[in-house]
């Protein structure tokens, strides 16, 4: 058989095969999840106070939107919050005297990929340089954390709660 001839028939058949899968998705009617048909969009009713206009009061100021009372969800929100205070893990892995001591493995930790960043404190001393990786909301996370970077690095880092 001639080559150009088997190659238009190849293409033939694959043109007549993709159009058999794909034409008849293009003519069903969309199905949801329970298997039942769809035949209309149901649009809900406009709440009652937006039919009629007359009934919405705008605040005229800022003083009267401070003013308005909190819905319930917020109130909740609002007082977990200020109960459960969310506590940020970072792993510590070197504290230095010296800034450019602190940025050399800050550029080796950041090439592995950990989120890393210099902090500075006080101590006895003076100025350290601490190179933290983090934050994690999680402890065991951040305990994971720790251990993939000790193994990396043979060293032994510091687990420390956000102050």
């Amino acid at each position: 058989m001639d080559q150009d001839l088997k190659q238009r028939l190849v293409g033939a058949v694959v043109i007549t095969s993709l159009a058999a899968i794909f034409i008849p998705m293009l003519f069903d009617d969309p199905i949801d999840e329970t298997g039942q048909m769809i035949n209309e969009l149901k649009i809900p009713q406009a709440p009652a106070n937006l039919l009629n206009p007359d009934s919405v009061k705008l605040a005229k100021n800022t003083a009267e939107v401070i003013n308005l009372p909190r819905p319930e969800a917020i109130k909740t929100l609002a007082e977990n919050q200020a109960t459960h205070k969310v506590q940020r893990w970072f792993v510590q892995v070197g504290a230095f005297g010296e800034e450019n001591t602190a940025i050399s493995l800050q550029n080796k930790i950041r090439k592995q990929g950990f989120p890393v960043r210099i902090t500075t404190t006080s101590s006895a001393k003076g100025l350290l340089y601490r190179v933290r990786i983090g934050p994690e909301v999680d402890r065991k996370r951040a305990e994971l954390l720790k251990a993939k970077v000790d193994k990396l690095n043979s060293i032994n880092a510091i687990l420390s709660a956000d102050e």
